[in-house]
């Protein structure tokens, strides 16, 4: 499955000058996988857009079909809820009781997440309509188990109670890593009125397109460019006695799988792929390792899945940052614009603020190498990010990585310069950590005459302009606070 752009910028965030790699959690980027239960290949793109008018009609140009998916019954592969479920979740084919008693018996993705990341449970969500699928939340497998399991929301529900509960939790909690599931598909194809069981798809085809617009439009923070997003089934239906399933039949082990969003461009791919192999894929999206899983990554299938990133490394100079990045491939690509931050990526204060272009190669099939030396810096902590732009004006940020260039340990504020002065100087101070700073202008008197500072600041070392053309000449005493810290000094304006 390729990219939207087939642009890859795979970035692997390395501090060089640091003792080590940073505990990098991909905090932004997101995987949510719906399963509409039971519903195969043959009444959901089999059929065109008979049944499934906005997955087929609105959502499929925009992203990747897997024409072929399959369940592996001659494998070990089950056709049956639970194992289906659990087979998505763990990469491996899993012969499991279908009532909710047995839970899988290799690591789930949520387990490999949290402990991969040291990640907390409302990263990781299972949403379902059916109770026996609580099951999903931890696997059995030793190592791994309940301290690493997902949080549950879920109960015997109709679908739009579970899409009621999906938004809820998308709006507040808005886990990293989702298992949704619509169940009423499959308890009207184990009815065997096929009327209602093509509009239990039909509405389930609704109920999906909701959580896909959420994401195109971001209102949660879900986006096309962190979250990527899997619709596909747990099983398929009998060819020909559509109440049953959970054998080899056509009808069964056909199942569908589109995938949309980050990491997504528009095709169809018709080499044979497997429901084990979601869950390495998910891992390969979210950077942690799935050592269990025995699935093939949609990544090393041919055409691949892009990876994301390649290299974006910063280096300390004398006097400056110098910034370097790699790319594989290169298709339509303009140039890079090179965004920096004062302070924290994560922070709330400041903004990103374009510094520097360097221009692309265009199309290229083979690796490319660029660099950037920000120059003219102030001890502080600094955040880094890339712009890449296409030739067609569309642009995708990479992640960011944060410098820390000689930042002040100790507070300090510096004498003015110059001093005397008149009417302007110049005043230099230090913070060792983000957080309010105040300066203020005394007479000798000890009378307050002017507030020159009183705003919060990031860590480092910051020059405040001031202009004393409303004062008098003379003495005057300028006092910095910030936290508990207090220091003053002494400046003379000489009219």
């Amino acid at each position: 499955m390729n990219r939207r752009k087939l642009f890859i910028l795979h970035l692997i965030l390395s501090l060089i000058f640091t003792l080590g790699l940073p505990d990098v959690t991909n905090a932004q980027n997101n995987v949510i996988i719906i399963v509409m239960d039971g519903a195969g290949w043959i009444h959901t793109f089999g059929a065109g857009n008979e049944y499934i008018p906005h997955l087929y009609d609105d959502m499929r140009p925009l992203g990747t079909l897997y024409t072929n998916f399959r369940i592996d019954y001659n494998a070990g592969g089950q056709t049956l809820s639970n194992p289906g479920h659990a087979t998505i979740a763990t990469g491996t084919w899993q012969n499991i009781l279908n009532n909710g008693t047995q839970r899988p018996t290799h690591p789930t993705i949520f387990e490999y997440y949290r402990s991969h990341f040291s990640a907390t449970q409302n990263t990781c969500y299972v949403i379902a309509g059916k109770n026996k699928l609580n099951i999903l939340t931890y696997s059995d497998y030793a190592g791994y188990g309940e301290p690493f399991g997902s949080s549950w929301l879920g109960d015997n529900l109709a679908d739009d109670a579970t899409l009621n509960n999906v938004v809820s939790i998308m709006s507040t909690i808005k886990p990293n890593l989702l298992i949704v599931n619509f169940a009423d598909v499959d308890h009207a194809g184990d009815s065997g009125n096929l009327s209602l069981y093509t509009a239990a798809i039909t509405n389930a085809d609704n109920y999906i397109y909701q959580i896909w617009q959420i994401i195109q439009s971001g209102v949660y923070g879900y986006d096309i460019n962190n979250t990527t997003l899997f619709i596909t089934n747990d099983h398929g239906r009998n060819d020909t006695i559509m109440t049953e399933h959970g054998d080899g039949c056509e009808g069964c082990t056909h199942i569908m799988l589109l995938a949309l969003g980050r990491n997504v461009v528009p095709q169809s791919i018709n080499t044979t792929t497997y429901q084990r192999d979601i869950a390495p894929t998910v891992g390969d999206l979210l950077e942690f390792p799935t050592p269990f899983s025995q699935g093939q990554s949609l990544f090393e299938y041919s055409p691949p899945l892009p990876i994301e990133l390649t290299l974006f490394t910063s280096r300390l100079l004398i006097n400056s940052i110098l910034l370097k990045w790699e790319t594989k491939t290169e298709v339509n690509n303009y140039g890079f614009e090179i965004e920096r931050k004062v302070g924290s990526g994560q922070s709330s204060v400041g903004n990103y603020e374009k510094i520097g272009f360097v221009n692309g190669n265009g199309n290229s099939n083979s690796p490319k190498s660029y660099s950037y030396e920000d120059n003219a810096l102030t001890p502080g902590k600094y955040s880094y990010r890339l712009k890449q732009i296409d030739n067609d004006g569309q642009f995708e940020y990479s992640k960011t990585i944060e410098v820390d260039f000689n930042s002040p340990k100790l507070f300090e504020l510096s004498q003015n310069y110059p001093n005397p002065f008149n009417p302007k100087t110049t005043i230099r101070f230090s913070i060792p950590e983000a957080g309010n700073v105040k300066i203020s202008l005394y007479n000798p008197l000890g009378q307050e005459v002017s507030t020159i500072l009183n705003e919060v600041r990031e860590s480092g070392t910051h020059i405040v302009n001031f202009d004393a053309s409303e004062l008098n000449s003379g003495m005057y005493i300028y006092k910095l606070e910030s936290g508990s810290f207090i220091q003053t000094r002494k400046m003379i304006l000489l009219k």
